[in-house]
């Protein structure tokens, strides 16, 4: 692990299941990449605060962020192919970025603090 406690930047992720947990991960690290196989990351039990560079692993399809300490939903938005969407126990106030997740069938905010609701963007 790179000395910020973030995924190695240096390593492509190649299985189709990717599980990061309980690594004490602060973050993710730009160079971050899944294979185009990968259609599962979870990343449950960090210490994760936002969800950077998760753009160069597009295919995703199932996303579990449990247990972490994320307080925006910032950056799943770019993943357009999610179809689970799990992000309990952490500290989201805003649902963001729900608009651009057309395939998305399961989503999982359950022991947040929920504030708001951002549907679209405002002019």
């Amino acid at each position: 692990l790179a000395v910020s406690r973030g995924a190695d930047q240096n390593i492509l992720y190649q299985s189709s299941v990717v599980d990061l947990s309980a690594r004490s991960l602060q973050k993710l690290d730009p160079g971050f990449t899944c294979s185009e196989d990968t259609h599962t990351l979870i990343l449950d039990r960090n210490h994760i605060m936002k969800l950077d560079h998760l753009e160069q692993s597009p295919g995703l399809q199932q996303l579990s962020v449990a247990n972490n300490r994320l307080v925006r939903m910032m950056g799943v938005s770019r993943l357009t192919e999610l179809r689970v969407l799990n992000l309990p126990n952490n500290s989201i106030g805003y649902i963001e970025g729900l608009r651009d997740l057309p395939h998305l069938q399961w989503l999982n905010l359950s022991g947040n603090n929920i504030k708001d609701l951002i549907i679209g963007h405002t002019s």
